[in-house]
């Protein structure tokens, strides 16, 4: 999400619901580092998320005018819900590991025993110069679209430092095409069958195309390959010491939980509860 975006500016509409910048980011943000990578290459899966929270939302939208809410088993999971999020802000607030939890030690150990978690596929640095086409489109305007997807490729092969500027000029991916087509470093199993296939013989600088997918024709451009390597400890340090404070976190508050149950005498009506199980099946 470019910075020149303000959280409330709207990206997209449907009638009268809209999706805004900070609500965009947000859902990007939810998606691992891989996916958001894919969705870099892939603007028809981006536009088909954002699609759907502008459904959501319309949905929304249509439950709230129709006093959705008010209904007895809504407002019981509602209160649910309530219940979970103090529930679990309160042992939260219980279970904060200690300060120098965990040890470099500790997060050298982790490092040690999963070394394969942490080796990043082979990537390839690509640059693309998209031409969409519509699932439904017919005949003649698949035609039309090849034709200019293969015009661009041989304009992008006869003379390859022209590729930034026909990217610029000719990509429906506006996002990558602002900056010259680059879609920076996608993981190798991130990259669609039908581009990785056709960037598998290309030297860095090769240009390839039309390259057709589900979405429509791409020129491709291969920049650099990463091989697969092992991540440094450095860089995986943080997540490594996140997660063990996740763990423990979760540990302490168990035990928490075992404390409360500890301190007083615990009766279960086995007979009403399996009698509940019958009624319910």
């Amino acid at each position: 999400m470019s910075a020149a975006f303000a959280q409330d500016d709207v990206v997209a509409r449907a009638g009268d619901v809209s999706v805004t910048s900070g609500e965009a980011a947000g859902l990007f943000q939810s998606l691992s580092p891989e996916n958001r990578a894919r969705l870099s290459a892939d603007s028809a899966t981006r536009d088909q998320l954002v699609r759907s929270l502008l459904a959501r939302k319309a949905a929304l939208a249509q439950a709230e005018s129709k006093g959705w809410e008010k209904q007895p088993q809504v407002q019981a999971a509602i209160e649910r819900a309530r219940q979970d999020i103090v529930l679990q802000s309160f042992l939260s607030s219980m279970s904060v590991p200690p300060a120098d939890f965990p040890t470099d030690a500790d997060v050298q150990a982790v490092y040690e025993r999963n070394r394969a978690a942490f080796m990043q596929p082979r990537a390839l640095h690509l640059a693309q110069i998209y031409i969409a086409v519509p699932q439904d489109a017919s005949e003649k305007v698949v035609e039309a679209a090849r034709k200019r997807a293969a015009d661009l490729t041989k304009q992008a092969q006869a003379k390859p430092a022209s590729f930034e500027a026909l990217a610029k000029k000719n990509s429906e991916d506006r996002a990558s095409a602002e900056r010259g087509g680059d879609v920076g470093f996608v993981p190798e199993p991130m990259v669609q069958p039908q581009v990785l296939a056709a960037a598998a013989s290309l030297k860095a600088g090769d240009v390839v195309g039309p390259v057709r997918t589900a979405t429509g024709f791409h020129v491709i451009r291969l920049l650099e390959v990463r091989d697969a390597a092992l991540s440094p400890l450095a860089q995986v340090a943080p997540q490594i010491r996140t997660s063990l404070r996740e763990q423990r976190s979760r540990q302490i508050a168990q035990a928490y939980l075992d404390q409360l149950l500890a301190s007083g005498t615990v009766s279960i009506d086995e007979k009403a509860l399996s009698s509940m199980l019958t009624k319910t099946q």
